[in-house]
């Protein structure tokens, strides 16, 4: 009798644990009838699918597997694309239903504590958002106001106090809102929505620190804390937040918005932020969110928003990448790793900040013609090809300006870099479009290395070199060329004028002889 109790508790265990360990979510949306829904998941800014399923006359279906998904925020969507959201954690065994009337609003759980607490807060949301709407809008329209001085001293006044009556009533609505937050966490604290919660709160920055006169003595002390203190309350080691949009969201407006667009600001951010996740996550290289943040990191800076900051990417090939610190799987494929290294070695010649790849090409003086050789204050270099439709109309549009601007005979030269080998069709060219006066080269024999060097997979490409032949702009525009050489030349007459001006006074104690005795 024994025996078959601890057999029967053995089984019943067993039958839990399996119960457990899979997911069941029963879905009826009301007004559906013989279509699909599709279970969608966010990951990172992309919306991925993950199951798609048959619902019957009523509306009625069943998105299953006997494995758990991977925890995160779901999206259900109908037919017409339209969705409502679940929670998908440890326990992935409810109900759930709604009505095309409105998914949102007549949505109900059953089963499930996570997406119960979930919807009440979304509804909790919507009603303080309903408050503070109104309250804004009347705020803003106070603010868009250009000109105050139409209105009396006491209007003004008027306005001023229902400035701050309004400001206190956002507030009080945010603060509101918070506390509610701050109940979530405290009443389930291991849950993915109260990691969601953390991760979304702002930094509540405290003001400057002042002396005895109220004067600031740190101007940047907001700063500094804002860095210091930006992801104290993010879950970097909860991988569930991979299948949210937040986490994303969360670096992207800490790198795009709050840093200093250059890279010696960004660069040890990059290394503090992985240090971080290192340390919480404590699953050394092989983290999910280690190695999620780093590629993330890794694609952003491949092709950035502004010029300089592929230094950022280069960096994190270097450090990162070609030091393998990267989980087993990524550096047992071969082919991937070469393909880091070689784009490395492409990128890392040719950064801001560096003395370009000399090279050694052919012109059409029939001489050959070295870039260290040419002494000029600025050379502007363009790799181009006749074939190339884009070049055919930037080329000549980089010539007009540099004839209306007179940069030659203000120290700047130009080198026009033609990337093939048809020597016909490239002198027909310079002729028909009167670049004569431009130093124009080709490398006819291929060996010079110049698209490794300069990183040139597509025409055309610039470069704006100094004195030094050290790079300071790459890959801009015509007109954006202008401008950067036009800043470049006054910002230098202006030095030359502070070192005239000191030269010509006399020194101290020094008779000036210009003087009738």
């Amino acid at each position: 009798m024994k025996r078959i109790l601890l057999s029967l508790a053995v089984l019943c265990i067993i039958s839990t644990t399996f119960a457990q360990n899979k997911m069941r979510v029963e879905v009826q949306v009301k007004g559906l009838q013989d279509t699909t829904l599709i279970l969608g998941y966010h990951y990172g800014s992309k919306k991925l699918v993950a199951d798609t399923i048959r619902v019957d006359s009523k509306g009625k279906g069943v998105f299953k597997r006997d494995t758990l998904m991977d925890a995160g925020l779901y999206l259900v969507l109908t037919p017409n694309m339209r969705y409502f959201e679940i929670i998908l954690d440890k326990d992935q065994e409810f109900k759930v239903t709604t009505d095309t009337a409105d998914l949102f609003t007549n949505l109900k759980f059953e089963g499930s504590v996570d997406n119960q607490v979930f919807l009440d807060y979304q509804n909790k949301s919507s009603d303080l958002y309903k408050k503070r709407k109104p309250v804004f809008d009347k705020l803003k329209w106070y603010y868009d106001i250009k000109d105050t001085t139409i209105y009396s001293k006491k209007q003004r006044e008027i306005q001023r106090d229902s400035i701050k009556i309004l400001q206190n009533q956002l507030e009080t609505i945010r603060k509101e809102m918070i506390a509610y937050e701050d109940g979530i966490i405290k009443a389930y604290p291991t849950s993915l929505l109260s990691s969601i919660l953390l991760c979304t709160r702002e930094l509540d920055i405290p003001d400057y620190p002042r002396n005895e006169k109220g004067e600031i003595t740190d101007s940047l002390f907001k700063y500094t804390y804002m860095k210091n203190h930006y992801f104290d309350k993010v879950q970097l080691g909860d991988s569930r937040l991979l299948r949210t949009p937040v986490y994303e969201m969360k670096i992207e407006n800490y790198f795009d918005r709050e840093l200093l667009q250059i890279p010696d600001s960004i660069i040890p951010e990059v290394d503090k932020l992985m240090g971080k996740i290192l340390e919480q996550e404590k699953k050394g290289y092989e983290g999910k969110m280690y190695y999620y943040t780093l590629h993330h990191m890794f694609m952003k800076y491949q092709n950035p928003k502004y010029m300089g900051l592929d230094n950022i990417f280069v960096y994190i090939m270097e450090q990162y990448y070609l030091k393998k610190k990267l989980p087993a799987k990524v550096i047992a494929d071969t082919a991937y790793m070469a393909k880091i290294e070689k784009r490395y070695n492409e990128m890392s010649k040719n950064r801001i900040g560096i003395k370009a790849p000399n090279f050694v090409a052919y012109s059409n003086k029939d001489e050959w013609m070295q870039l260290n050789s040419i002494q000029a204050d600025y050379i502007v270099l363009y790799f181009w090809d006749t074939d190339c439709g884009h070049c055919k109309k930037n080329i000549p549009e980089w010539h007009d300006l540099y004839v209306q601007n007179e940069f030659k005979k203000k120290g700047v030269a130009c080198i026009l870099f033609y990337t093939q080998t048809e020597m016909e069709q490239w002198k027909k060219f310079i002729v028909d479009k009167g670049l004569d006066d431009c130093i124009n080269v080709f490398d006819p024999y291929q060996n010079t290395n110049f698209r490794q060097n300069y990183d040139i997979y597509s025409t055309p490409v610039s470069y704006v070199l100094d004195k030094n032949k050290k790079i300071i702009a790459k890959r801009i525009p015509p007109e954006t060329i202008v401008d950067l050489l036009n800043h470049e030349l006054e910002r230098n007459k202006k030095t030359q004028n502070t070192t005239n001006q000191k030269q010509e006074q006399p020194a101290p104690n020094q008779k000036n002889t210009s003087q009738k005795k």
